[in-house]
């Protein structure tokens, strides 16, 4: 497969982009952490959009890679690029960016992972609060899952309107 030097600029600027993409996410997921440490629910909630659009931009940073590959004759996936990586000696720039990229996105996935066992942790929480306040309340839940109340007024007995 020949390499061109096009190719090889398409494919180290995709690869940068992704870089800068992935350290932006991975660092978005350090300040989520600390605000699910915090409890700021404010800011959870920008970074849950902020974390949207920079998944979505990672995405079609990667399908643009793929196409670029393509285009050179490799599999559009990360055997491709290992393939691409190794057939030329023009592309050990592109294996320091790639392998950069590989360890952003670990980092990144790891983050993600205790987060995820914070919210977790976060939800245990709330339930076993739930559950005390519930507990002693004779009605039960006051409230079913679709917002409504649950409790129904009984029909009055004996009970002459006039």
């Amino acid at each position: 497969m020949l390499q061109t030097n096009t190719g090889f600029i398409s494919i180290q600027q995709c690869l940068q982009d992704e870089v800068t993409a992935m350290a932006t996410l991975a660092a978005l997921l350090k300040k989520e952490q600390s605000a699910l440490v915090e409890g700021d629910i404010a800011l959870l909630t920008e970074y849950t959009i902020n974390k949207g659009q920079l998944v979505g931009v990672i995405s079609e940073l990667e399908k643009k890679r793929h196409n670029c590959l393509s285009e050179l004759g490799f599999k559009a996936d990360a055997d491709g690029m290992q393939a691409y990586l190794q057939q030329a000696s023009i592309a050990s720039v592109a294996a320091v960016t790639w392998n950069e990229l590989l360890h952003l996105s670990e980092q990144a996935k790891e983050d993600n992972r205790t987060n995820g066992m914070l919210i977790n942790r976060h939800l245990s929480q709330n339930q076993a609060a739930l559950n005390v306040l519930q507990q002693n309340n004779p009605a039960g839940s006051l409230y079913g899952p679709n917002g409504q109340s649950t409790v129904k007024n009984a029909p009055r007995r004996g009970y002459v309107a006039g």
